[in-house]
C-alpha cells in the first residue's frame, strides 16, 4: 500500500488533491502545530484582477485540531460571496457551489481541521478519486518529520510513502532502513480555461472544478505521476 499525508488545508490546490489520487491511502496529519499565515488558514481564488485570497480567521491553539475558525463574523458569507462573484459565470458553477456553500456557511465546525478535512473529502469526491483517507489522531501518530513519516506507514501498514515534491526534511536512507520505499511526487500544473487571456496557477482546486468539471478528475490525475 502507498500512503501520502498532508496537513488540514483550506481549499487546496491541484498538487495536493493529484498526491490523493497517486496514493492507496491519505492521511490528514492534523495534529502538527498551527502555523499562522500559512494554508492552513488561507487559500487563493481567481478575482476580477488576478488571485484573491480568502482567509479563514481562527482562534489559535497548538495544533491545527485544537485552532478553532471564528463562528461569528462575516467570513463565511464573504467567501461565499467571493466564489460567487468569481465563479457565478463559469460553466460548472450551479453544479459545485451549493452543497460548498452550504459545508462553508451552515456546519458549525468543531475545529480548522475539521473544516478543512470536509471540504477535502467533499472535493475529492468531486475530482472522482477514490483514495481512503485517515486521521494522523486515529493512528496515534508520534516523532516528526521522517521518524513521523516511518509511524504512519508501520500503523497503517504501508510498505511505501509518497512526499510532495521539495520535502528535503525527510531522510530516505532512514526510511530505507525501515523497510519503506520513499517516492517522491513529480507534478506539472495543468493549464486550462480558466475564462482570461492569461492563466493563473496554484489557485485553489475550485477554480479548476468550476471552469472543467466533470473533465477536473482527469485534469488532476494527468498533472503527475511518482518518481
Amino acid at each position: 500500500m502507498r500512503l501520502s499525508g498532508h496537513q488540514p488545508v483550506y481549499l487546496p490546490g491541484i498538487i495536493v488533491f493529484n498526491k490523493i489520487a497517486l496514493s492507496d491511502a491519505f492521511m490528514l496529519v492534523g495534529h502538527c502545530d498551527y502555523q499562522p499565515k500559512s494554508w492552513h488558514s488561507h487559500n487563493f481564488i481567481r478575482g476580477k484582477d488576478g488571485p484573491l485570497k480568502l482567509t479563514v480567521p481562527v482562534i489559535k491553539g497548538q495544533s491545527i485540531n485544537e485552532t478553532m475558525p471564528f463562528k461569528d463574523g462575516p467570513w463565511r458569507r464573504k467567501h461565499i460571496e467571493s466564489i460567487a462573484h468569481s465563479y457565478g459565470k463559469r460553466p460548472y458553477f450551479n453544479y459545485y457551489f451549493p452543497f460548498l456553500r452550504d459545508l462553508i456557511e451552515l456546519v458549525e465546525w468543531a475545529s480548522l481541521a475539521d473544516l478543512n478535512a470536509s471540504l477535502m473529502r467533499y472535493l475529492a469526491g468531486c475530482l472522482d478519486i477514490g483514495t481512503h483517507f485517515l486521521t494522523s489522531e486515529n493512528h496515534n501518530i508520534a516523532g516528526h518529520k521522517t521518524e513521523m513519516l516511518i509511524d504512519m506507514c508501520r500503523k497503517t501498514g504501508a510498505g511505501e510513502y509518497l512526499s510532495s515534491p521539495g520535502e528535503t526534511y525527510v531522510d530516505q536512507e532512514q526510511m530505507k532502513a525501515a523497510g519503506i520505499k520513499h517516492h517522491f511526487q513529480k507534478f506539472t500544473h495543468p493549464v486550462y480555461d480558466q475564462g482570461h487571456k492569461d492563466f493563473i496557477p496554484d489557485l485553489s482546486i475550485i477554480d479548476l472544478l468550476f471552469n472543467c468539471g466533470p473533465e477536473s478528475g482527469r485534469i488532476v490525475k494527468e498533472a503527475g505521476y511518482v518518481g
